[in-house]
């Protein structure tokens, strides 16, 4: 297949996949692809944040640009345009279903929802300060909707699924005695329960619709009895709070388990042997026959990530839960409620710590008379997001911290977007995304604000660029025909009109005057092609071997007036001078008049 590069109204084909190009797709619908391109392809130019791109059907525009000295990763995600163009300050349904949300917050963005109603369930949302985009990806809570979509950015449609009422495996099995080449494990019970008890607004539960008993058990994994309670105040009915609470249960009531696996599509590499039982697809419930643990279990694949180029690095990603880890976030909930009310309001300080259960976001704030601090910890499949804020006076003072598995980036105080340490470099940028300074083992670069090179410094020396153009460099350098005699060399590029030692005679002065200076172009009036001194040359105590001088004459056609000087009168056995003495010439018209010595 090829990828289409759009740029204005033209559509370029790159055909040069390979094996760096991979697309995925996660639990929920999102996609994303990577490749790296080489700054030197004809391509290249085209290349830059919020460009289109279009592969295999799908739309993506390009998010993030990671450039090198030789080579430069690409990052690009689904091209959701017209999801952030409607904002809502409050966003509030009582009882609502999905269809009649989804209906209302995408009319006038050009997008239209296929199957919304077969989401059945009918819940609450009040949610403030979110875009259409943000109250879909709410819905596939599972306190909310629990729906997931595939998205047509082609033809701007949403379709709504509901991948999880299918718990049936599909049969397909992965091994690592046929099509498992690597795989790695995680695994975590810290969050177990295994009895949950359930309330809503007012004191509401769930002993109406659920035999009287006010908690719901699940012993799928354990028989342990381990007990949470869980409350929301946005349910008012008990049969929405019966089922929500059976969906989070299943959840918690088994450990945390996931498995990232290199995995040989072999339905597709022989379907005619393969294809009808080693096929899998995103969100399709697999078998999976650990050896090492001798254990079987059913996993839900949540992410497949898939080389073109080279099917054999395909991965897939299975969990025992969807793609969230609530269980952790529930634990860490109930610690942060354990602090005293003597802690939390020392110094008439109020602390405000919330965090969806649904998702690995944790929002603390922190407040008293002069000062307001925030700090939003952000932790995902990708990475760590660490943002840390506080006011003092008029002055806010923020910090940023981000990790991936490729790259780590640091910004502080709004002075600049990030620096970033990637694939042995480190690279600092500014505001607007323009880079400003890079290191790596290569050297060292410097670029003004509109990204256009100033300065390097490398093995070689330091070379010095005006309006992006090479002027010359200050280094290292050998004679041709002997490298072992290295000296000090000054460079003047091919472009470049002249090189000088110059002096700023005054403060006062607005320019330096040059006193020794090549020309390799005509500079004013210093031809090209010359040395020239803008002052008196002194070669006292120096001797000239062998002078030529080539069309020497004298002012006027003759010398008149008196030349003085000195004469050697005897020399050292090493052919220097030891003695001399004075002399005078006195010449009118070129021909000499007296002379003493």
């Amino acid at each position: 297949m090829v990828l289409k590069i759009f740029y204005k109204n033209e559509a370029f084909p790159y055909k040069d996949i390979d094996k760096t190009f991979f697309v995925t797709r996660s639990y929920g619908g999102m996609m994303s692809l990577q490749f790296d391109i080489s700054p030197d392809h004809e391509l290249y130019k085209y290349i830059a944040e919020e460009t289109e791109l279009e592969y295999n059907g799908q739309r993506y525009v390009i998010k993030g640009v990671n450039e090198r000295k030789t080579t430069t990763t690409v990052n690009a995600e689904l091209d959701l345009s017209g999801l952030d163009s409607k904002g809502y300050t409050e966003f509030s349904r009582k009882t609502e279903s999905f269809y009649n949300v989804s209906r209302d917050i995408l009319d006038g963005t050009g997008w239209t929802i296929v199957d919304a109603e077969l989401v059945s369930k009918r819940t609450t949302i009040e949610l403030n300060d979110v875009t259409t985009r943000e109250i879909l990806e709410y819905c596939t809570n599972s306190t909310a909707y629990n729906t997931c979509y595939r998205f047509d950015t082609i033809n701007k449609k949403i379709y709504c699924i509901k991948p999880h009422n299918n718990t049936s495996p599909t049969g397909t099995y992965f091994t690592d005695e046929l099509n498992l080449t690597d795989m790695t494990f995680k695994g975590s019970s810290s969050g177990l329960i295994t009895k949950l008890y359930a309330f809503g607004k007012d004191g509401l539960d769930i002993s109406s619709v659920n035999g009287g008993k006010r908690y719901i058990e699940n012993h799928t994994y354990s028989d342990k009895i381990i007990v949470d309670i869980w409350r929301d105040d946005r349910y008012t009915d008990a049969q929405s709070l019966y089922d929500d609470a059976v969906v989070k249960l299943a959840n918690l009531a088994v450990p945390e388990r996931s498995y990232t696996a290199k995995v040989i599509d072999l339905a597709k590499a022989d379907p005619d042997k393969y294809g009808d039982i080693l096929k899998y697809d995103l969100y399709d419930v697999v078998t999976l026959i650990d050896r090492k643990r001798k254990t079987r279990i059913d996993h839900r694949i949540v992410e497949i990530k898939e080389y073109p180029a080279d099917p054999t690095l395909n991965t897939v990603t299975m969990s025992t839960v969807a793609a969230k880890v609530s269980g952790k976030i529930s634990t860490l909930e109930s610690k942060v409620t354990m602090i005293s009310a003597d802690q939390l309001h020392d110094r008439t300080k109020v602390n405000e710590i919330k965090q969806d259960l649904d998702s690995t976001v944790l929002h603390v704030s922190e407040s008293w008379a002069s000062s307001v601090n925030e700090s939003l910890f952000t932790q995902t499949a990708d990475g760590l997001y660490l943002e840390v804020d506080k006011v003092v006076g008029t002055n806010r003072w923020s910090t940023l911290l981000q990790q991936s598995a490729t790259d780590i980036r640091i910004a502080w105080n709004n002075i600049s977007k990030y620096i970033q340490f990637e694939n042995a470099e480190i690279n600092i940028y500014n505001s607007s995304d323009i880079k400003l300074m890079s290191l790596n083992s290569y050297g060292f670069n410097v670029y003004d604000s509109s990204g256009i090179k100033l300065m390097e410094l490398d093995s070689s020396g330091q070379g010095f660029f005006f309006k992006g153009n090479s002027v010359g460099s200050i280094g290292t350098g050998y004679y041709a025909q002997n490298e072992n005699l290295r000296g000090l060399a000054f460079h003047l590029d091919t472009d470049s009109a002249y090189m000088t030692w110059a002096w700023r005679k005054s403060s006062s002065d607005d320019a330096y005057t040059m006193f020794l200076t090549y020309t390799s172009k005509t500079v004013g009036d210093l031809k090209a092609g010359t040395l020239s001194t803008g002052c008196d040359l002194d070669l006292r105590n120096y001797n000239l071997h062998r002078p030529v001088l080539v069309d020497w004459a004298f002012q006027g056609g003759s010398i008149s007036g008196t030349w003085s000087g000195y004469i050697v009168t005897s020399f050292r056995s090493d052919g220097t001078a030891s003695t001399w003495k004075p002399f005078s010439l006195t010449f009118k018209n070129g021909i000499l008049q007296s002379a003493t010595w």
